[in-house]
């Protein structure tokens, strides 16, 4: 029992006489801290798109205040960079404006950055990174999403 009670002491638990209150207490007070890193991990992600990037079912997004053709030609200049091999460029004029489809090779990976107009002088840039039918690689999505962002400006 003593090593018990020096155990909640270190974790910072009270004791009581209900085996299932320690079990409730100690699960509560070993969660919270995880649930507020998560969080703090998806914000820092984000921070690095000026306003925000945001995770998507298959890959990464952010809205940059650039125009769509500054966006492309930075998505061009990232492409380079990261040595990807550009397969396929389109534009497409839809009734809410202009759309772009850049897509590459990297390796295994099939990319692909779609890049709409938002508003004035601003876009939406969605970037999946895709290594199998059904698997992405969300991390290098984020990572060419950093370096057109950084090219745009």
């Amino acid at each position: 029992m003593r090593s018990h009670r020096r155990l909640a002491a270190a974790l910072g638990v009270r004791m009581s006489t209900s085996p299932a209150r320690i079990i409730l207490r100690t699960s509560v007070t070993a969660t919270f801290p995880v649930a507020v890193l998560g969080a703090c991990v998806v914000a820092a992600a984000g921070a690095g798109a000026g306003g925000g990037m945001y995770l998507t079912q298959r890959g990464v997004e952010s809205v940059v205040p650039v125009s769509v053709d500054r966006a492309a030609t930075a998505t061009t200049r990232a492409f380079d960079e990261l040595k990807i091999h550009q397969t396929k460029s389109a534009t497409e004029q839809e009734a809410d404006g202009e759309q772009r489809e850049v897509e590459g090779t990297a390796g295994d990976r099939e990319i692909s950055v779609t890049i709409k107009a938002e508003q004035t002088n601003s876009s939406r840039v969605q970037v999946v990174a895709k290594k199998s039918a059904v698997t992405w690689d969300k991390d290098y999505a984020r990572t060419i999403l950093d370096r057109i962002v950084a090219y745009s400006r």
